[in-house]
């Protein structure tokens, strides 16, 4: 496709995802899905924002280790302050970029400049990190999906999202059986594309990369561990902010609620999943038999503001990180860092 005629169309398809994002949000305020005087009373509460607060550090603790360990298994030498940094820059960018994902090529980018002798295990450490973050998550999901399938056989569309989530997930466990076995055992059909593959020179390092972690299945499975932990983090935190506001929710109900609308709410079209996350959870509460589903919508406001100030202080870390690295470049003297804001391999 000419240059300009996909840059049109990109410029198209950008300017489509803002359409709906709005249409989104005016959809919700017309048809008053958040309860703002609701909303401002537990928003406003100074003990649950504190017991918020540090839920979210707890969340990003678990991220950042999360990466951390994945980075060690590919042999960088990154520290854990640079992991947490770049984890809170992250998700700083990930509040005013579309989608939850933003943020990810912003870590690639700075990673790579960490690692200038291993940028391609760089940058795949940030790929891997997402992938087993939104793995759980959608196992999650689908594990509920199972415990809940009375809820699945009365609402059509839930349907159509269980079978999806079941065969996302199933196939990321037949995968990653195969992926470990292969070390050993001959997988035929696996072994013929991972071959097919290495001959395209970028696919190659990408292989490299990923082979390495068939020799750490303990860092896999404390990926997995901390991966875990967050997501019981996220709806807890959730199932605390729902008791604030009164919703009449079980804790198991946020198990299937919050996994769901947390990946619905990923897609790009509003920074935050504004509009798209009070939509999602205003219909899963109602799937879910809450009396008062705008509570769904209220309960995904409230969480989108702390989430969103919690995200801003990655701009902290942001401006002390650039200031990092224009020293690092000024420096006269040679060291550790010397020659990584960015060089091409």
């Amino acid at each position: 496709m000419p240059r300009d005629k996909k840059a049109a169309r990109d410029k198209g398809l950008a300017l489509l995802k803002i359409i709906i994002g709005f249409g989104l949000v005016v959809y919700v305020l017309r048809s008053r899905m958040v309860d703002f005087n609701q909303l401002g009373g537990v928003l406003f509460n100074p003990l649950n924002f504190l017991m918020t607060f540090v839920m979210q550090v707890g969340m990003a603790l678990c991220c950042a280790m999360r990466w951390y360990v994945l980075a060690r298994a590919q042999g960088l030498s990154m520290p854990f302050k640079v992991i947490g940094s770049l984890t809170m820059i992250g998700n700083f960018f990930n509040t005013f970029l579309p989608g939850s994902v933003g943020g990810d090529l912003i870590k690639a980018w700075y990673v790579a400049g960490e690692e200038p002798e291993r940028k391609t295990k760089a940058v795949f450490t940030v790929l891997a990190d997402r992938v087993i973050g939104m793995a759980v998550i959608v196992f999650c999901a689908a594990v509920t999906l199972v415990l809940n399938q009375d809820w699945v056989a009365e609402h059509e569309p839930l349907r159509a999202m269980t079978y999806t989530v079941w065969a996302v997930s199933g196939l990321s466990v037949v995968v990653a059986i195969l992926f470990f076995i292969s070390l050993r055992y001959k997988v035929g059909l696996f072994t013929r594309a991972v071959a097919l593959l290495e001959n395209v020179a970028l696919a190659h390092k990408m292989l490299e990369a990923i082979s390495i972690y068939r020799h750490h299945p303990k860092e896999i499975f404390k990926a997995l561990v901390l991966s875990s932990g967050n997501v019981l983090l996220l709806i807890l935190v959730f199932y605390l902010n729902g008791k604030a506001l009164g919703v009449d929710l079980p804790l198991s109900g946020y198990f299937f609620v919050v996994p769901i609308g947390m990946t619905i709410s990923a897609i790009p079209l509003l920074p935050g999943g504004i509009g798209v996350g009070q939509v999602a959870f205003f219909t899963l509460f109602k799937w879910a038999g809450v009396s008062n589903p705008e509570q769904g919508s209220t309960l995904c406001t409230l969480m989108q503001i702390y989430i969103i100030l919690f995200n801003c202080l990655g701009a902290f870390f942001y401006l002390k990180f650039k200031r990092r690295s224009a020293i690092r470049v000024t420096s006269p003297r040679t060291n550790a860092f010397e020659g990584s804001t960015f060089a091409t391999e």
